[in-house]
């Protein structure tokens, strides 16, 4: 055989190699290619018409699914600890979704073990305990904004006392908290921040009477809160005090309401979402973002803010597009201890995972009762 014709049998096996190289490829393309026949879920504690956090998370999950071609199902008015979380994870695995957005705090706890009955979907949770390979964190740097609207609500107090009516003592709520005094704190280190605990994320009775007691009983002239909903605002007005929103823009008709903390929530659904269509659902740690995706931030001031405040916001905001974290330099926390040095900055992981005190200014009204 000539040395010519022995070149063939190696010429037709690296083209039959390459050709199935090709052919993997082209699978592999074509199976993260799923933009129009995808399904995504996501799961809420209240109405998707809320004017408030299912609202809100509603909304931004609606439009990035539109935008990246995805159908949407929803899961509405699933009670956290009851099961039902359980219940809509299981419909929505039947119903085709690869992946699933559970949208309040105590559902990863509940359903830790039965995502693992489901690997190929990949689940988000807002929360960052009781994990697992396939159900990661994800949130907004909601306390970016918190500390931006502290600083309004310190320089707008003259009793020195801010009320802040929040549902339960986990890392998200207690990193607000702490980074909304810090803001207060920036430009009126007298002033504190009293927390009346809820024990809930809906109870508009006990957000109405928290209200009240924290300005009979302790004189809070400005309300914060971490709560579903807006109930907060509307007893501030009754009350006659200042407040600051969460999660929407709320047209109360008095300027009173000096501003609220909002998100971008379509730009977090749409980073997630990209990520899952990619094949790269279950990689990330956790997604958080912030002001630096203009994903978070403060909607139009009344007109009790003040120049002199607004200059003030827009110089800490600044400070934070630039590089400078909320928690850094000196902290301490209400027992005098020393959690953050002078040149020091607190971790993501320390912010999600381990916020189990407050900074120094802070008060609990009454110790949270489970």
């Amino acid at each position: 055989m000539s040395k010519r014709n022995g070149y063939k049998p190696l010429l037709l096996g690296a083209a039959l190699l390459l050709l199935v190289v090709i052919i993997l490829l082209i699978v592999l393309y074509r199976g993260g290619e799923r933009t129009t026949t995808q399904t995504v879920g996501i799961v809420l504690s209240g109405s998707a018409q809320e004017n408030g956090w299912n609202g809100a998370n509603y909304e931004g999950a609606k439009k990035a699914s539109e935008r990246m071609g995805v159908r949407l199902l929803v899961r509405e008015h699933v009670r956290e600890g009851t099961g039902e979380c359980a219940e809509a994870v299981g419909e929505l695995a039947a119903e085709g979704a690869g992946m699933i957005m559970l949208s309040s705090y105590a559902y990863a706890k509940e359903v830790q073990e039965l995502v693992q009955a489901y690997p190929d979907i990949v689940f988000h949770v807002n929360a960052q305990e009781s994990l697992t390979d396939n159900m990661v964190s994800y949130f907004a740097r909601m306390y970016q904004a918190r500390y931006l609207s502290g600083i309004i609500a310190g320089m707008r107090t003259r009793s020195n006392v801010i009320g802040y009516v929040a549902a339960r003592p986990n890392n998200e709520v207690n990193r607000g908290i702490n980074a909304f005094t810090l803001g207060v704190r920036r430009k009126n280190p007298a002033a504190r921040v009293v927390v009346f605990w809820t024990g809930a994320w809906d109870n508009r009775e006990q957000e109405m009477e928290a209200v009240d007691r924290l300005v009979r009983e302790r004189h809070a002239d400005v309300i914060a809160y971490h709560q579903n909903q807006g109930n907060a605002i509307e007893a501030a007005d009754a009350a006659g005090v200042d407040s600051i929103g969460y999660h929407q823009q709320y047209d109360t008709g008095s300027p009173g309401h000096l501003t609220a903390i909002v998100c971008d929530w379509e730009k977090v659904y749409a980073e997630m979402i990209s990520a899952y269509l990619k094949g790269r659902g279950n990689t990330a740690d956790h997604y958080w973002i912030g002001m630096e995706a203009d994903a978070v931030g403060l909607t139009p001031y009344s007109e009790y803010v003040t120049q002199e405040m607004r200059d003030a916001v827009e110089e800490a905001r600044q400070e934070i597009l630039s590089g400078k974290a909320v928690f850094s330099g000196e902290v301490y926390d209400t027992e005098g201890n020393l959690r953050c040095g002078e040149s020091e900055i607190i971790s993501d992981e320390a912010l999600l995972e381990d916020v189990d005190w407050y900074v120094e200014g802070v008060e609990i009204y009454e110790e949270y009762m489970d």
